[in-house]
């Protein structure tokens, strides 16, 4: 059986894994605060995209419209 001698010579050998294993951690610590911080930002630029195809659609619509003008502004593909 291991007595207190033994176990604080088996504590002193693991300190410098303990320590690697916290600086490992501090780490992905960093980077889930970075992606976190990227998936705001794509979330972000999806709803300025959302208002710009809705935006975009409207005025295709508009210019579709053939109770507006006489000829069309384009012809749409189809």
């Amino acid at each position: 059986m291991l007595d207190k001698s033994d176990l604080q010579a088996i504590a002193e050998l693991l300190k410098p894994i303990y320590t690697k294993l916290d600086s490992v951690d501090s780490r992905l610590d960093s980077v889930d605060s970075r992606l976190d911080s990227i998936g705001e930002r794509l979330s972000n630029v999806e709803e300025d995209t959302k208002i710009t195809r809705n935006a975009v659609n409207n005025l295709l619509d508009w210019a579709d419209d053939a109770s507006i003008q006489i000829v069309p502004l384009f012809k749409r593909a189809k």
